[in-house]
């Protein structure tokens, strides 16, 4: 079944905030979550082989301190190190040459700037692009950051596994689930590797996650319209 609304995950997100309890007569207590099954998790090993800095993630752009590829490309370039990549950005500007260089940077404000070679840049999913590679990294700027490919082979056992993005968005309860993971990772910020395990097989839906938290953590706990953005193309089947 299809999620009947566009507006509907990002009103569940924040309902979540809103109903956190249900005062009565004499007490408040905490209003019932919304019932889904276990999720199953399988654990990501990194291979011996696979580079140090190793990002298979979605990010969030924003601050060095909320953004694993900053935080990865500060460490390669600082130790001088390579770095895997298989990461999506989601940018304001996704239009990629076909041939030279191409900057991206996330649509948040104040994120990080990457630039590599448009090869090594995938656009299916625009305006979430996919940079994947393993690179030596140079830091041309406070955050900024130039990446050069050694090569753009995949290491397939650093995926993530679960469901996809269109297996997400378009589930059953796909309302209570992501907007659930949401709220969670706006409780427990510590915990977003086990979220990432979670949730990294379907980008665009862990974007939206992350982005719905980090809102819903701000003064006025606003969800927006992240998870809307990151099931729109599923929504409109």
């Amino acid at each position: 079944m299809r999620i009947r609304s566009l507006a509907l995950l990002t009103t569940a997100a924040v309902l979540a905030t809103m109903t956190a309890c249900v005062p009565t007569s004499e007490e408040t207590r905490p209003a019932p979550r919304p019932s889904v099954s276990e999720e199953e998790v399988t654990p990501v090993e990194t291979p011996d082989d696979a580079p140090k800095v190793s990002i298979v993630d979605s990010s969030p752009g924003g601050a060095k301190d909320a953004d694993p590829l900053w935080q990865g490309l500060a460490e390669a370039a600082a130790n001088k190190s390579e770095a895997y990549l298989k990461v999506y950005v989601h940018t304001g500007n996704p239009d990629v040459p076909d041939s030279g260089e191409a900057t991206i940077t996330a649509d948040t404000p104040d994120s990080v700037s990457v630039t590599v070679d448009a090869e090594n840049v995938d656009t299916k999913k625009s305006p979430f692009l996919l940079v994947q590679g393993t690179f030596t990294v140079e830091e041309i700027g406070g955050s900024a950051y130039t990446l050069k490919a050694k090569n753009s082979d995949d290491i397939p056992e650093l995926d993530p596994k679960g469901p996809d993005d269109e297996a997400r968005c378009t589930a059953e309860d796909a309302q209570d689930r992501i907007s659930l993971a949401a709220q969670d990772l706006a409780d427990d910020p510590d915990k977003r590797e086990d979220f990432r395990q979670q949730w990294g097989a379907s980008p665009q839906v862990w974007w939206g996650i992350q982005k719905t938290a980090a809102s819903l953590n701000q003064e006025g706990g606003v969800a927006g319209d992240f998870l809307t953005e990151a099931c729109g193309e599923y929504l409109q089947q």
